[in-house]
């Protein structure tokens, strides 16, 4: 199994490297989960198991993509808050890059300690998950010291021990259906050689998704 994957044998669900900024990154801009990695993935494969009834995963924006809402057990904070007139002159904004290799994107946000009288921890989280075919095929993408030919071919190298299904991202929120990604993120992924999942721009999810975030912004620790 890839170091960059936290599983056990014989599991369905793993914690891809991409969520771990979430447990480790300070300035992480979005739900931040305090809990062991290790951990936390064992308590969402026990609820898979043990659920009755029994959860299902509901379809996401791809078909490598699915998601699965569970019960906040970290108490985790919602990742964003609503833009009010409160809210509005604290926004900040800046570029960042979400890992090393991507290219910085200008990103908006607001200091958490400015706003933490408006937080509270969320019901649920929305655990955004990727197949193993996927998450091999935009490993290989990222590498930049293969050639072109011996990229395609690490697409196609499945590890199968992998497990089928991956978590690349938690959402803590109150509703138990997908919120909008930012329209920076749909751009990117047309872009899998930049970290992209490869999939091409849809017109009208895109303007959906501009409707929810130009009255949301990003919530950012202070460290």
């Amino acid at each position: 199994m890839s170091q960059a994957t936290i599983a056990s044998p014989g599991n369905f669900l793993g914690l891809d490297e991409f969520a771990f900024r979430q447990f480790d990154d300070p300035k992480f801009s979005g739900s931040k989960i305090v809990f062991d990695k290790t951990e936390f993935i064992k308590k969402v494969n026990e609820i898979w198991k043990t659920a009755n009834p029994p959860l299902q995963l509901k379809d996401g924006y791809a078909p490598f993509c699915k998601h699965l809402f569970v019960e906040n057990f970290v108490g985790a904070e919602p990742g964003a808050l609503e833009i009010t007139s409160e809210v509005l002159p604290l926004i900040e904004c800046g570029y960042s890059a979400r890992r090393e290799g991507e290219l910085p994107v200008l990103s908006r946000w607001v200091p958490k300690s400015k706003v933490k009288h408006l937080i509270k921890p969320s019901k649920c989280l929305d655990l955004i998950l990727y197949s193993r075919e996927q998450i091999t095929k935009e490993r290989a993408a990222m590498r930049r010291d293969l050639s072109e030919e011996e990229r395609k071919k690490a697409e196609t190298e499945i590890d199968e021990s992998e497990p089928p299904w991956s978590v690349i991202s938690i959402k803590a929120q109150d509703e138990t259906f997908e919120l909008p990604m930012a329209p920076i993120t749909m751009m990117r992924n047309t872009l899998i050689e930049e970290g992209g999942s490869g999939v091409g721009l849809d017109r009208q999810k895109y303007m959906a998704s501009v409707a929810y975030w130009k009255d949301h912004v990003n919530i950012s620790t202070d460290e």
